[in-house]
């Protein structure tokens, strides 16, 4: 699945930038804040925070200040962020998928056509888990577990209408599965979806394999299948257990929309600097993530194709918040 929309530009100050920068040559900025729509430990903060380690680490920002504001797949962020920061130049919103299905699913007042698209930086694809003693072993289990009419669960995943909900909906129209036996417990983080599996409050949960991947070394945790296309991790995909799906989760910074042309252009070009640094490349593989640097234009087509899809796979799925 992959996303669009544009960057514009507006009147405003300068604010931290020197009257000097161009998008040919970024200085180092003083200060930067990275708005989180979540709460700490998610995929999202992990994203923000290797950003700001990144941009520290190469020199390119000398403070980063952090801001974490959850709830609703990001939506309850976004709206804060256009708020509070729609004319402040020294600021990214960390965005991807899971607000998209946030958006489609919830349809509030404010959604990406406020903010200004800059670039995607990473993918993460989904892990289909049960607890360790589920008496579920394998993918090819779980499809014909699901097959079968008296099969019930709880699944535990991220937000409502966010990437992990729309991929279990994928995967019943996937094994026709009855979606009346199964409920939907949304979680913040991995951490809160893998205790949710332990407790026994769910018998299957759905989370980026970054967020799943400590409790599945451990053993806590049986990892069945993986979205993509092929195996990744030792984990077989949905494809090669006979669910006929698949689903990738990006994630990528959005600026301000108030702010000039000029100030977009420059943070356009801080972030293109840092995604093509050995430093962030080393961030993204010891994250177990996927380099998948795009901008420009090809990120704003990209994020309007992807929320035509998140609104098409919600209404097609009858998700619900």
């Amino acid at each position: 699945m992959h996303r669009r929309q544009i960057l514009k530009g507006g009147a405003a100050a300068a604010g931290l930038w020197a009257a000097g920068t161009s998008a040919q040559k970024t200085e180092t900025l003083p200060e930067l804040r990275i708005v989180i729509p979540a709460n700490p430990g998610g995929g999202w903060d992990q994203t923000g925070r290797a950003l700001g380690t990144a941009l520290q680490t190469t020199r390119l920002v000398e403070r980063i200040q952090y801001e974490n504001i959850g709830g609703k797949a990001g939506t309850i962020g976004l709206a804060q962020f256009v708020e509070r920061y729609s004319s402040t130049p020294n600021t990214l919103l960390v965005a991807g998928m899971v607000m998209l299905g946030g958006i489609a699913l919830q349809r509030p007042a404010v959604d990406l056509t406020r903010v200004n698209a800059l670039a995607e930086l990473t993918s993460d694809f989904m892990v289909v888990a049960v607890p360790a003693a589920s008496p579920i072993k394998t993918v090819k289990d779980l499809a014909a577990r699901i097959a079968q009419p008296e099969f019930k669960a709880t699944v535990v995943g991220g937000s409502a209408g966010g990437v992990d909900h729309m991929l279990l909906g994928m995967v019943l129209r996937a094994t026709r599965g009855n979606p009346d036996n199964f409920s939907y417990l949304a979680t913040s983080s991995g951490g809160d979806a893998v205790r949710a599996l332990t407790e026994g409050k769910a018998q299957l949960g759905i989370s980026g394999y970054s967020e799943f991947r400590s409790a599945i070394e451990s053993g806590t945790i049986r990892a069945l299948a993986i979205s993509s296309r092929r195996a990744r991790f030792g984990v077989p995909s949905l494809r090669e257990g006979g669910i006929d799906t698949e689903l990738a989760n990006w994630r990528g910074v959005f600026a301000p929309a108030g702010i000039g042309a000029a100030q977009t252009a420059t943070l356009a070009t801080l972030v293109d600097r840092l995604a093509k640094s050995p430093e962030w490349a080393d961030l993204v593989k010891r994250n177990d993530w996927q380099a998948t640097y795009k901008s420009g234009t090809d990120f704003s087509s990209f994020v309007e194709t992807e929320q035509a899809i998140a609104r098409a796979v919600v209404h097609m799925l009858k998700l619900k918040a």
